[in-house]
């Protein structure tokens, strides 16, 4: 069989001995990995809920009825949107929060950023696998140091888990490649597995099963082709097609389907007729992109490549750039072998195909790179195997360069860690220089669009209460609207303070600083949330004859 390039690790977890002890590289990068727990612990109470949360967890509990009540309650199935997504995440999180002390939202949250860190291990483990411990720990911290990924680990339940699913597909697939047709059957079972859970959380994790089905097909022709023998390539498809397709397909169907009631009624046809829609569902909100506000169906097709432009941290673009030029003015020169380059081939597949697929189609888009994160860490291993190379190179500059580009580096990487700072909770709505940061954003593109900063408004709108009432602050009802869905702002709230639904009737309003919410309502501004200068979300006393009640009772449920 074709002989692939990869790591020379055994079938578990390993690393590299160096001298009788452990790689260096391994160490850091496990030390970061621990560093991102211990970080995710500490902070994981401090995002919001966003937009879509309480919607998740609503399907989650039908998805739950579904199999409690002996597939009678078909709730779960007849539901759309959410329908069409899986909800192995969403269930998970909701069986565990009864038992969990940290509340509903926030357990959630912190399962939401474990998995994330899950992600980030897998991007390590894959760049490590194709271009050694060092490459794999830049990848990593390349990763992390994204902002908006970041983020979005803490309150995104769809898109971090699909991400982490995906990365992990791309590394088994790689670790597959050199074993076939006949590869350890473990190994089978696990990128079954793993493919299925990507599957329990979005249909486009149909794309991995693509992928394996072109390296089934790449790996037998390219031996056929060496040996000049084309027939000889028949033989191991059959091979493969038994002992691997057919039990990776079994495995991750079966797991699809257990947390996806809808496709069970027709499971041929409907996750097909999914994914073909998906990308053109209806989308009835103007999106801000570039100073304008255009119709979902009338963004312009640089809309993805801009915001990947925009939201990557600089030196993640500049390597993206460097490896791309450098790579294949290599591969041109050196006329190097398919069978080397195929690994790293699979992962810029991964990574730009998807674009390139939206762009082509002209896919229904919103939300910057929300629905793209999880090409975010094939890109970071590309991203770490340019990282590489130049260090590779710089090896041989002298001391005097390697000393300023290593002084510069250092500063860059400090000052961008600082903005990450400066930006919690909210770093997803981070934008790089090229546009001038944050501020520079303000009025182009869309900042804090699923609502995180509602927290911390809730936070601030009940201190600014506490402060002006005293001691009737515990024993006085106050009417709480905001500007979109309540999930956002209700789990926040106080027994005291009841969620209106009719802003006209509440005392305050929360709303964020996008397509004009904070100017729906007049009132007086007590507080704002901004970040770098840019106002995410205020709260207004509403101009009412009485901001306040006497309460008559508990809160209602």
């Amino acid at each position: 069989m074709v002989a692939v390039k990869g790591g020379a690790e055994p079938e578990e977890l390993s690393v590299v001995k160096v001298r009788g002890g452990i790689d260096r590289h391994d160490t850091l990068a496990l030390g970061l990995l621990l560093l991102l727990f211990v970080v995710a612990l500490a902070t994981f109470a401090q995002y919001g809920t966003t937009w879509d949360e309480d919607y998740h967890f609503w399907y989650a509990h039908q998805v739950i009825a579904y199999y409690t009540s002996f597939f009678h309650d078909h709730t779960a199935l007849n539901s759309p949107p959410i329908s069409y997504y899986g909800a192995l995440f969403d269930v998970i999180t909701a069986l565990i929060a009864p038992i969990s002390p940290f509340g509903d939202y926030a357990t959630r949250h912190l399962l939401n950023a474990l998995v994330g860190v899950l992600g980030i291990a897998g991007c390590w483990r894959l760049t490590r696998w194709i271009g050694g411990p060092r490459a794999g720990l830049l990848a990593a911290i390349l990763l992390t140091l994204t902002p908006g990924f970041y983020g979005h680990m803490f309150n995104n339940p769809k898109d971090i888990p699909f991400a982490a699913g995906y990365v992990w597909a791309l590394y088994y697939m790689l670790r597959l490649v050199p074993m076939l047709p006949r590869p350890p059957r473990a190994l089978v079972i696990k990128l079954g597995v793993v493919i299925g859970l990507a599957l329990g959380v979005r249909i486009g994790a149909l794309l991995l099963l693509c992928y394996l089905g072109l390296l089934l097909l790449i790996v037998p022709a390219l031996a056929a082709w060496r040996e000049r023998r084309p027939v000889a390539a028949l033989a191991p498809c059959f091979i493969e097609a038994s002992t691997v397709l057919a039990p990776i397909l079994l495995i991750s169907y079966a797991i699809m389907l257990a947390f996806w009631p809808w496709a069970q009624p027709d499971p041929l046809w409907r996750p097909v007729a999914d994914i073909i829609q998906f990308d053109h569902h209806d989308f009835p909100y103007k999106t801000l992109f570039a100073g304008t506000y255009y119709p979902a169906p009338l963004l312009p097709r640089i809309y993805l490549p801009t915001f990947f432009l925009v939201q990557l941290p600089e030196l993640f673009v500049a390597l993206l750039a460097i490896g791309l030029i450098w790579g294949t003015l290599r591969w041109l020169r050196d006329r190097v072998a398919l069978e080397s380059v195929l690994p790293i081939g699979l992962v810029v597949f991964a990574a730009l195909f998807p674009i390139a697929f939206a762009m082509t189609t002209h896919a229904i888009l919103f939300d910057g790179l929300r629905h793209f994160l999880f090409v975010e860490p094939p890109l970071a291993c590309c991203a770490g195997l340019a990282f590489e190379a130049i260090l590779k190179r710089a090896a041989q500059w002298p001391s005097a360069l390697r000393t300023g580009a290593g002084t510069s580096l250092a500063l860059y990487l400090a000052y961008h860690l600082s903005l990450m700072v400066a930006l919690h909770p909210d770093e997803y709505i981070y934008y790089n220089a090229f546009i001038g940061g944050v501020p520079g954003a303000v009025g182009d593109f869309k900042l804090d669009y699923w609502a995180n900063s509602y927290h911390e408004a809730t936070d601030d709108l009940v201190a600014w209460l506490r402060k002006r009432d005293g001691s009737r602050f515990a024993q006085t009802i106050y009417h709480v609207a905001d500007c979109g869905p309540g999930g956002s702002v209700k789990p926040y709230l106080p027994s005291n303070l009841h969620y209106e639904e009719n802003r006209d009737r509440a005392d305050f309003f929360i709303a964020f600083t996008q397509d004009g919410c904070d100017h729906l309502m007049k009132g007086q501004e007590i507080a704002e949330v901004d970040r770098l200068g840019a106002r995410l979300s205020v709260v207004l006393a509403l101009s009412r004859p009485s901001l306040a009640t006497k309460s008559g009772g508990p809160k209602p449920n």
